[in-house]
């Protein structure tokens, strides 16, 4: 245990990344300087019914780079404590390490004409609303954002459901959200974004994804982004045959290692509620989904269920910790494989980190 409370206090040492945090550089015998990087990733596991596993340790995981496996330093648990259910010399994960804190973003992708969908919105406020009602926990944060010509803050981070209520109100409108961070010194979108590329910068869906992503890299946790959109086909997107997007835009694959980086789970949830099978209202809700660790709910015809399976699969997950090289100078996006030995269990971990700047 030690040994790897060392280890992430080393971490908390902010440098840019969640996914990575560089601890030492040391030139190798034939000249070539690599860094050493302390890696986390956050990673939920649960039987084939949806329950969570607990009491596992590094011996339980294997973690992957380029198919080689990395020797694992340490594995801790964190919970909202909704799992612990016996007295604490009992419990399976050390207690004393329990996190109850639980970060939430809902973000509304608002359509340019707000009447086309404006009975779906309306009962994605009303569902969040319940949401905050019966299912928010005292330790929990959650921020509300939205998106029509720029991103927009409605409320930061709180547990302040009377605000949040509010500002559930307020994304109904095309106001100008809030810009200034709350006092003191706890998480914060704002605190964390620059202002000039909120305003600015977050043209798009994907664009403001990225500055989002950036504005909550300093809180370490897992932050889970529930994100209610149509469909995400930007500008320079070509769409085949009226059904299929055929390229990316440049502003996709920066925000997905953006989301990454930043420790945040995209839960796409499709706006329309009779969204039929043409690939394109689907594709990039299910991506973003994907490829951070986080789930898409394509069909519905209420969105409290989709909020309650986020909201329990969330209740707990571990951090792993293990170091990994690269050569020095260097930045890009290493992909992992996270996996446990044993088969029944399922793992929902994302698929890479950030690493360099």
């Amino acid at each position: 245990m030690k040994r790897c409370i060392v280890i992430l206090a080393l971490a908390i040492l902010a440098l840019p990344t969640f996914g990575q945090e560089q601890v030492l550089a040391n030139p190798p015998q034939f000249g070539e300087q690599i860094d050493v990087n302390a890696v986390l990733l956050d990673v939920i596991v649960t039987d084939r019914k949806g329950n969570h596993i607990l009491g596992l340790d590094a011996n339980d995981f294997v973690v992957k780079e380029n198919g080689v496996e990395q020797t694992i330093d340490c594995v801790d648990y964190f919970t909202n404590r909704r799992l612990l259910d016996q007295r604490e010399e009992q419990a399976p994960f050390k207690v004393e390490r329990v996190r109850e804190d639980r970060y939430f973003v809902f973000f509304f992708d608002k359509p340019s004409d707000p009447a086309v969908l404006f009975d779906q919105l309306t009962n994605a406020r009303e569902s969040v609303k319940k949401f905050l009602d019966q299912e928010m926990k005292e330790a929990d944060l959650v921020a509300i954002v939205g998106h029509d010509v720029r991103l927009k803050v409605f409320s930061d981070f709180t547990n302040d459901k009377q605000q949040l209520t509010r500002a559930l109100n307020d994304s109904t409108r095309f106001g100008r959200g809030i810009v200034d961070a709350p006092k003191g010194d706890g998480p914060s979108i704002l605190r964390g974004a620059d202002k000039d590329d909120l305003i600015n910068s977050t043209g798009t869906v994907y664009e403001a994804l990225d500055v989002l992503a950036d504005s909550v890299r300093p809180i370490r946790a897992r932050k889970n982004l529930v994100l209610f959109s149509p469909g995400i086909a930007d500008r320079d997107e070509q769409v085949f045959g009226g059904e299929m997007l055929l390229n990316r835009s440049r502003h996709l694959d920066p925000a997905l290692e953006s989301l990454n980086a930043a420790n945040v789970s995209v839960y796409g949830v499709q706006l329309q509620r009779n969204a039929d099978s043409t690939p394109f209202f689907h594709q990039r809700l299910e991506e973003l989904s994907d490829s951070t660790g986080g789930r898409y709910f394509r069909l519905h015809v209420s969105f409290k269920p989709a909020l309650e399976q986020i909201e329990h699969t969330n209740n707990g997950y571990y951090l792993v910790t293990y170091r990994s090289p690269h050569a020095k100078g260097q930045s890009g996006f290493q992909k992992v494989d996270v996996d446990v030995k044993n088969r029944e269990f399922k793992v929902v971990a994302r698929s890479g980190y950030q690493y360099g700047s």
